[in-house]
């Protein structure tokens, strides 16, 4: 193991360390009728560039200890749960390069939920009152964020920006994706007792997707 390696093991088991933080993030616009929940992995870099480039003003986070209060209609964009994991799951592999991070047991003590990208976002839904839009990534997604947009008066000039993931634009993250996390879906596959922690884990994020269009 290099140097280098053992330095992002040695912070990411940190208790320190907030990788694994569960709190949900609301992103107010103001002086409309629609705030965002903000969901790791729910297409949240299309939507940040969105919101920055047209809102960019009107923008804010809503404190931590202000969340369960918030009353405000929220929008939440929702990927298929277990499509939405594995994507998490290269983005958390890029903390180790090409180290094949699961060999650590007190790594794997942790599975399913190893950061922000693989937390489900159930947890964080459930955190929430008036979650009134729930919008379904595929690939009607633009479109159906160019109508909520219209719908509640924001602000959108052209087309709904699309951000690719890293996955498919970053050549070190593509690597990651191709050669890397297959060999840890191959582990998990392999083991009936990880399949079906990971089935119990995604199910309450079904529950959600459902209700998404």
């Amino acid at each position: 193991m290099d140097n280098n390696t053992k330095k992002v093991l040695d912070i990411i088991r940190s208790p320190s360390n907030g990788m694994r933080h569960k709190n949900a993030v609301i992103i107010d616009i103001k002086d409309k009728d629609m705030s965002y929940l903000h969901l790791t992995g729910g297409a949240q870099n299309s939507i940040m560039q969105w919101l920055q480039g047209y809102h960019k003003d009107d923008i804010s986070e809503v404190p931590m200890d202000k969340v369960k209060d918030h009353t405000g209609n929220k929008f939440v964009c929702l990927a298929e749960p277990e499509k939405r994991y594995w994507s998490g799951v290269v983005e958390w592999s890029t903390n180790f390069g090409t180290h094949e991070w699961w060999q650590h047991d007190d790594i794997m003590e942790w599975f399913p939920h190893f950061d922000r990208y693989t937390l489900r976002y159930s947890e964080q839904i459930d955190q929430v009152q008036n979650v009134t839009e729930w919008i379904k990534i595929d690939r009607e997604f633009s479109f159906k964020m160019e109508n909520m947009i219209k719908k509640h008066d924001l602000n959108l000039k052209w087309e709904f920006p699309w951000v690719r993931p890293r996955y498919k634009r970053v050549p070190w993250v593509t690597k990651i994706y191709e050669e890397i996390v297959p060999k840890f879906k191959t582990v998990v596959n392999e083991s009936t007792e990880l399949q079906k922690k990971l089935e119990e884990y995604l199910a309450p994020d079904y529950d959600h997707y459902i209700k998404a269009v």
